[in-house]
């Protein structure tokens, strides 16, 4: 395994997790002056399942378009180039280490969940994992719109879990449900993972030219018809 591929140990998980609730707060110290709300990405959790849908969606998102996002375009500032570089690797890393796992070693996926410790019993918290994977998906959303009105069953329980999704017409989940869902969400990724691979062989339809017969049907060219 290439250097840039090395999951990242506990200490360098505990120091991006910093690292992004240290930068995300400036930022929205920041931009609640102008009575914005700007919904960064606080945690690693949020970030592993972010990266986990940017990385299984039908098609590829460079880190010039998914790293602004983790602070909705509003950059935080940097004190320095060495402060920059140290963040960029860390979430660089860590990318690339889970897309190993996610299309290399699907044995080694595990994702990044809260634990939350109450009355000394720990437990797992799925929400910020599930919110981070809605907002990969909200980078594209015309694309997964294909997934969603071929098998809305794969993402249902994304949303939910979520917190940030109220479903109009969808009946009162069970605690028992809401525990189902959590331990599939593993398989779901490699469901969806899959559903885009295939979506990504089918061969695509020809684009009609300026001149051909407009597909509609109507015998003009399609400049002067659907086109205009």
């Amino acid at each position: 395994m290439q250097e840039h591929e090395k999951p990242l140990d506990e200490a360098e998980i505990d120091e991006l997790n910093e690292l992004l609730f240290s930068y995300s707060e400036k930022v929205e110290q920041d931009h609640a002056k102008d009575s914005q709300e700007v919904d960064c990405v606080f945690s690693i959790s949020e970030l592993d399942g972010f990266l986990t849908a940017v990385l299984t969606g039908l098609n590829p998102i460079s880190p010039s378009e998914w790293l602004p996002a983790l602070w909705r375009g509003k950059l935080p500032k940097f004190e320095s180039e060495a402060e920059l570089q140290k963040l960029t690797d860390l979430l660089m890393r860590h990318m690339n280490a889970l897309a190993n796992s996610l299309f290399e070693d699907p044995e080694s996926f595990a994702p990044i969940y809260e634990i939350s410790e109450e009355d000394g019993s720990e437990e797992v918290v799925v929400d910020e994992w599930c919110y981070g994977y809605m907002r990969g998906v909200e980078l594209r959303e015309k694309d997964w719109a294909t997934l969603q009105e071929a098998q809305p069953e794969l993402l249902l329980p994304f949303m939910l879990l979520s917190g940030a999704y109220s479903l109009e017409g969808e009946e009162e989940v069970t605690e028992e449900e809401r525990e189902e869902m959590r331990e599939s969400l593993p398989d779901l990724v490699f469901a969806i993972r899959d559903f885009w691979m295939t979506e990504a062989e089918k061969p695509k339809a020809p684009k009609t030219g300026r001149n051909d017969p407009c597909p509609c049907g109507s015998g003009k060219k399609f400049k002067q018809c659907c086109l205009h």
